[in-house]
């Protein structure tokens, strides 16, 4: 892979670092901003330059793909960019990405992150009632993987702030 292509794909992922950041509640989200400005001051030295076009007024000559119109009955001259799927991305001054857009009439909330993942996929087995007088209903607790929380480790901060100190 070329070195624009290499840099547009890191001007991105720094995009979808910082929106995701932008809503995380959780702890050490300062030492990921920090790793997230090393990245974005290296990808400004080499030229590139991001641009998220939510809230714009749509037309149909920009240079975006449209990968859904949530408002079809609208009027043209209503519809604006409501989500930024992947943002433009420009290297000296040329562009070298296409943004990809959701079209409608109202720019959607963001949501908040918590930091926490969910697998829903995973389930484990009931644990198996004993058979003794002593137990009682409250004691019993069908688990599920989805019930357990599962936050973002140090490790995978440090591993980011590691990634920014190579660049």
């Amino acid at each position: 892979m070329s070195d624009k292509a290499d840099i547009k794909e890191l001007a991105v992922a720094a995009w979808r670092l910082e929106k995701w950041l932008d809503n995380l509640v959780a702890d050490r989200k300062m030492a990921a901003k920090s790793a997230l400005r090393s990245i974005k001051k290296y990808i400004s030295a080499s030229g590139v330059e991001v641009k998220d076009p939510l809230g714009s007024k749509f037309d149909p000559g920009l240079a975006v793909e449209v990968v859904n119109n949530e408002d079809e009955d609208a009027d043209e001259n209503e519809l604006i960019i409501v989500e930024t799927l992947a943002p433009y991305v420009y290297q000296n001054g040329e562009l070298v990405q296409h943004a990809r857009v959701i079209i409608g009439t109202a720019v959607k909330e963001a949501k908040t992150n918590t930091g926490v993942v969910e697998d829903n996929s995973v389930k484990t087995e009931a644990p198996a009632v004993a058979e003794t007088a002593a137990e009682t209903p409250q004691s019993i607790k069908e688990t599920s993987v989805a019930d357990e929380e599962v936050a973002i480790g140090t490790d995978e901060i440090e591993r980011m702030m590691a990634y920014a100190k190579i660049l």
